[in-house]
């Protein structure tokens, strides 16, 4: 009877989400509405859960699936994240696979019959692999525990990322009305809610969200002449970690450098790099070689440092969904941060600019499509699953096309899958032995210097006689103890010589065709779509100019409501909240005080004054006018502000 008690004690046990979170990820509690989603989940009820970004959304589903036999499916558009799941599920010894990139049939149904028979536990896939049949069939027959929708607001037309191959999704509820699916996003306005709910088919899910309210954050918008001054006046007047978000790649790396000029440690980040540089810029950023990082928002996916101190948006965000998703890196430690956005008038013009880059027209569009047939040569009907890889300036360069435009074009194509595309930048060297083995020993006793890389290239790339054979250089390079710089000069003197054929090849982007070419019938069974796309995509992007604008609404309740969180109370530590409790309409003889009294300490520059005082700069010009017409101050020989 007592043995009894005991299993049973251990078998319960062992249900718990909080044994299965101990075991497998080594924590002793769970976080935010993570235990309340998997309760949901738990109790077989669809569910659409809103939790911020680092709020730890794959342990909601990655818990009860390991709780419950069979697999978890797991529908993601980002490659790169189904990519990273994978291997940390992998790390704890936990049997999961993705079907990413461009898989041919056999290794498709080789990837398929593993998740059927090979007891995985999660199978991740993209939207647009869950439409192909054979995917379907195989899914049918799989045993199914949970059913995972992650970015769910891409199924809505009225959220940022609307992408049509998630209205696919719904399949899998029609398929599956026994299991529960769990749909997950960071954040959605109510009515794009009610539109994740619709289109997946889950009307009756429960809806668990976190508040987004995050108190130790003071969000802050200045509208400034002098950006980059205002910038350096805050770097060198605090401390701590900073992340500076712009949107092009070119700016990235200029205002790291000016901010290098100035002394201040800096670096910058974006889309465009090789992988190497990637994790080297990174890895100095998380350990403090560097405080500041410049970047595009290609930075910030799975990046969880605790103590960042400042977000601060130099170009105007795309919409407030990005916007709050990246201000949100600051302060995960729950200490005091500021999200700062710097803005004028130029910025408003580059931003109006910017949005009509983005939004493509079906006539560009259409020729864009063609043009990439052409480059890749592909025949009418013909192209689907192979990967293709192309330098992207060579490409524009080639057909005379827009740069920014035609890329903006080719994420529009991938939006509606058309194609799969993303930034793969690498060097590629190839090497095929020409000469017969008797020959390159008779070559290498007259080349002794090239010997041990001729014969490490014989030992460990056993059909390099027969066919090319791609190079791990990173390998070559520690077991010979040369530089990447020497073994290529190596493999160019084997080449030259007529010992091998050595070929290298660059990229930084690659794509796979998903549909057949059919040209313009291709884009205009789009057509609808891409209209209604550009619509969203201006009335995103005008929320966010009334954002900047209102100088009176709180901003962390501007933020709140916006996402349907009603009656939140002000921050009091916001830009607008502050310029109220110092600065009341009307109060200029408060302004005009506090500057008398700061120039009675020393002259000062506008720009020094401005950013000193907790007023808006339109304030302060004011005053200063008045001041100037009653005498009261001038400037000095340096051109500073002073006493007269």
């Amino acid at each position: 009877h007592a043995l009894f008690i005991k299993i049973t004690k251990s078998n319960t046990m062992k249900n718990e989400p909080l044994y299965t979170l101990k075991k497998y990820w080594g924590y002793d509690n769970f976080r935010n509405s993570q235990e309340a989603v998997i309760k949901s989940v738990l109790e077989s009820n669809d569910t659409l859960a809103l939790l911020p970004t680092g709020g730890g959304k794959s342990i909601t589903f990655q818990v009860p699936a390991m709780m419950r036999k069979g697999i978890c499916i797991v529908v993601s558009p980002l490659i790169a994240l189904m990519t990273d799941q994978v291997e940390a599920l992998k790390n704890r010894e936990i049997r999961a696979l993705s079907l990413a990139g461009g898989l041919p049939y056999p290794e498709l149904e080789r990837l398929l019959n593993n998740a059927l028979y090979g007891q995985y536990k999660f199978l991740y896939l993209s939207p647009e692999r869950l439409q192909q049949e054979v995917v379907r069939n195989y899914l049918k027959v799989m045993p199914i525990n949970l059913i995972v929708i992650d970015e769910a607001h891409c199924v809505s037309l009225w959220g940022k990322d609307f992408r049509p191959a998630y209205l696919q999704c719904k399949w899998l509820k029609e398929q599956f009305p026994n299991i529960p699916l769990l749909a997950l996003t960071a954040s959605a306005t109510p009515q794009v809610q009610q539109d994740i709910l619709h289109q997946l088919g889950i009307e009756k899910a429960n809806v668990i969200s976190t508040s987004l309210a995050r108190p130790n954050i003071a969000y802050k918008v200045y509208k400034v002449k002098s950006k980059f001054h205002h910038l350096l006046q805050l770097l060198r007047t605090t401390e701590g970690t900073v992340i500076i978000y712009l949107r092009s790649r070119n700016g990235c790396v200029q205002l790291a450098h000016l901010l290098e000029s100035q002394d201040i440690s800096a670096t910058y980040f974006h889309g465009g790099l090789p992988a190497e540089e990637k994790n080297n810029k990174l890895s100095m950023w998380l350990l403090n070689d560097v405080r500041v990082i410049v970047a595009t928002n290609a930075f910030g996916m799975g990046i969880d440092k605790p103590d960042v101190r400042w977000v601060i948006h130099w170009d105007i965000p795309q919409t407030l969904e990005d916007y709050f998703q990246e201000a949100g890196r600051a302060g995960r430690d729950g200490n005091p941060a500021e999200a700062i956005v710097f803005y004028n008038e130029v910025d408003i013009k580059n931003a109006e600019k910017l949005l009509n880059e983005y939004l493509i027209d079906i006539p560009y569009l259409k020729i864009v499509y063609s043009k990439l047939n052409s480059y890749f040569q592909i025949a009418i009907g013909e192209g689907t699953e192979n990967t293709y890889s192309f330098l992207f300036p060579d490409f524009c360069k080639r057909y005379n096309l827009l740069p920014l435009k035609t890329y903006n074009a080719l994420q529009v194509l991938d939006r509606f899958s058309i194609i799969s595309f993303n930034h793969h930048f690498y060097n590629k060297v190839t090497f095929q032995m020409k000469a017969s083995p008797e020959q390159l020993v008779k070559y290498i006793t007259t080349h002794r210097y090239i010997k041990n890389i001729t014969i490490y290239l014989m030992r460990c790339y056993e059909l390099i006689f027969h066919f090319p054979v791609e190079l791990e250089m990173a390998k070559l390079m520690e077991r010979t103890e040369k530089s990447h710089k020497e073994i290529m000069g190596y493999l160019e003197t084997l080449h030259n010589d007529g010992i091998g054929v050595l070929k290298c090849e660059t990229a930084d982007i690659q794509l796979i065709f998903n549909v057949p070419r059919d040209d313009d019938r291709t884009i205009n069974s789009i057509g609808k779509h891409i209209k209604e796309y550009n619509h969203t995509k201006q009335l995103l992007q005008n929320k966010v100019y009334q954002y900047l604008e209102d100088e009176s609404t709180c901003r962390s309740v501007f933020l709140l409501e916006y996402f349907g969180e009603k009656n939140g109370k002000n921050c009091g530590i916001c830009s607008n909240c502050l310029t109220q409790t110092h600065s009341p309409k009307n109060d200029k003889q408060k302004i005009e005080a506090d500057i008398l009294q700061l120039l009675s300490y020393k002259p000062l520059n506008c720009n020094d004054l401005i950013n000193t005082l907790p007023y808006s700069e339109q304030q302060i010009n004011t005053v200063l006018d008045k001041l100037f017409a009653m005498k009261k101050i001038t400037f000095n020989i340096f051109n500073e502000l002073c006493l007269k």
